[in-house]
């Protein structure tokens, strides 16, 4: 009879000892940390202008300025910044071109007015506006880059052109307009003050 207690007693010890067994506690990802090897990172949040438009990487076209010259700075203040020759010859206050000499001279025009760097031109597909977009893109895709505060005009001259005209994000800010031929993409594109950035035929 003692044995019998003596088993009973046992049982009861262990059956106690199972009932007080938790399961381990489970660690919140640390999302803080790297991952590890083979497990997925956490994606990073796409870099956008002020448009709210993803950048489509760094370049010299910036709503401010091109590389090293900045719109509204003075003429000497251009060439001192440029630092290589520039072509054409401002004699005066009126509107004047200029461009880059050697292997820049087809990638920029740069308008001078009052003897200050008011706008400039870009019509090759090398160079990207600010935003991300850039000559031969369709106007859906220059739509998708900047879906804020762009304005769609018929072209002053070219039948079934347009112009699509990204308005400043804050008062007094630089205009970005792209020039869309009768094909449906873009043919040219400019950044500049107003009202220079509006002249349809540049200095002319």
């Amino acid at each position: 009879m003692k044995q019998l207690g003596g088993v009973l007693a046992i049982g009861m010890v262990l059956s106690l000892a199972a009932c007080d067994r938790r399961p381990p506690a489970v660690v919140p990802a640390d999302e803080s940390r790297p991952a590890a090897a083979g497990e997925p990172a956490a994606p990073a949040s796409m870099p956008t202008t002020q448009d709210g438009a993803a950048t489509a990487g760094s370049g010299p076209a910036r709503l401010d300025g091109y590389g090293a010259a900045t719109l509204g700075a003075s003429l000497d203040a251009l060439k001192t910044a440029w630092s290589e020759p520039l072509q054409g010859d401002v004699p005066d206050d009126y509107c004047h071109a200029l461009r880059p000499q050697g292997a820049q001279a087809d990638d920029v025009i740069f308008m001078i007015e009052g003897r200050k760097l008011v706008r400039y031109d870009v019509r090759n597909d090398r160079i990207v506006a600010p935003g991300g977009g850039k000559v031969g893109m369709t106007l859906g895709e220059l739509q998708a880059l900047y879906p804020e505060r762009a304005d769609l005009t018929p072209h002053k001259y070219e039948q079934n052109g347009h112009n699509l005209r990204v308005r400043p994000a804050a008062e007094g800010g630089a205009i970005l307009n792209f020039e869309i031929g009768g094909n449906g993409t873009v043919t040219a594109w400019r950044v500049g003050q107003t009202p220079q950035v509006d002249y349809v035929e540049g200095c002319s």
